[in-house]
């Protein structure tokens, strides 16, 4: 029997195509996947995902994760644009558009104390769990990859418990009768307020079921129908708007008896450590950060 679809009144979302799947690569057998994004700044491409899917520990605790396996490369499956085919794919009827889901080896050290890739200036007094890789020189065509930042987004007005959602790869390799992995989207809904920095930390907390494997994902904000901007209009014949919002970095407590709060940082931290790269490091220092908030704390009494 051949499969037919429903005619579903749809369209493909071409923000589907911005998050990448991350296979972490590394001595002994340990399967780990994560998830992370392209953003381009001029005509560099860079891989953006956690600093502890690079190092394999945890950004708060300093404590080992995947039992202190940490990967030696990463082997990155991302989307290209979507083009029009060529005249010789007419056979696949007029206006078709194709694009390409190819593979690409990252190393992330030049030896296990010298990364490749680079960090906040703050990374260590803010936790801020973020790394960026230039790739560009190992991708077959650079303007044709997907970057979040490629296009314009709106902005959107946001409140506690506004809509949200993690895109990115909770499902494995091996659990996919695909040779081409698409991301999830996960939903949530913003769960502090989102102009007060986390526990002094640039960042905010979701509420979303996560789970591992996306780790590194973008966050965006989407309102489905008219969407209320944040200059006060109100966009009345919106179908959909989606605004990028941060990058996602688990949950804060990952058991299953807890409750299910994620970490975002702010998205400006991307070009903030594009503009003032800082050596990478595996090196985990203590944030003085809590000890700051809990001085702040004890004043109060």
């Amino acid at each position: 029997m051949q499969m037919v679809l429903p005619n579903y009144a749809t369209r493909f979302d071409a923000l589907s195509l911005s998050a990448c799947f991350l296979d972490l690569k590394g001595v002994g057998d340990t399967p780990r996947q994560a998830t992370g994004f392209f953003w381009r700044r001029a005509d560099k491409v860079f891989l953006i995902t956690n600093w502890h899917v690079v190092t394999g520990i945890n950004m708060m605790s300093g404590e080992p994760v995947a039992n202190g396996w940490c990967p030696e490369k990463l082997v990155v499956q991302y989307f290209t644009k979507v083009v029009l085919a060529e005249p010789s794919a007419a056979v696949l009827g007029p206006n078709t558009k194709t694009m390409e889901c190819p593979t690409v080896e990252i190393p992330l050290y030049q030896d296990f104390h010298r990364p490749f890739w680079i960090q906040h200036p703050m990374t260590f007094d803010w936790s801020v769990d973020i790394v960026a890789i230039q790739i560009d020189g190992a991708l077959k065509d650079k303007s044709q990859a997907q970057c979040v930042n490629d296009r314009d987004y709106p902005q959107l007005y946001h409140f506690a418990g506004s809509e949200i959602f993690v895109l990115g790869h909770p499902i494995s390799k091996k659990d996919s009768a695909y040779p081409v992995l698409f991301p999830v989207w996960k939903r949530g809904s913003i769960a502090s307020e989102i102009i007060v920095p986390w526990n002094m930390r640039p960042a905010f907390l979701i509420d979303s079921r996560t789970s591992e494997g996306m780790s590194g994902s973008p966050v965006f904000s989407r309102v489905f129908g008219p969407a209320a901007y944040g200059d006060g209009t109100v966009k009345a014949d919106s179908i959909l708007a989606s605004e990028f919002m941060g990058v996602y970095s688990g949950r804060l407590f990952d058991d299953e008896n807890n409750a299910s709060i994620g970490l975002v940082w702010h998205r400006h931290l991307i070009d903030q450590i594009l503009d003032l790269p800082t050596p990478g490091s595996r090196d985990w220092k203590p944030s003085p950060a809590a000890s700051i908030f809990n001085a702040l704390k004890d004043g109060d009494k």
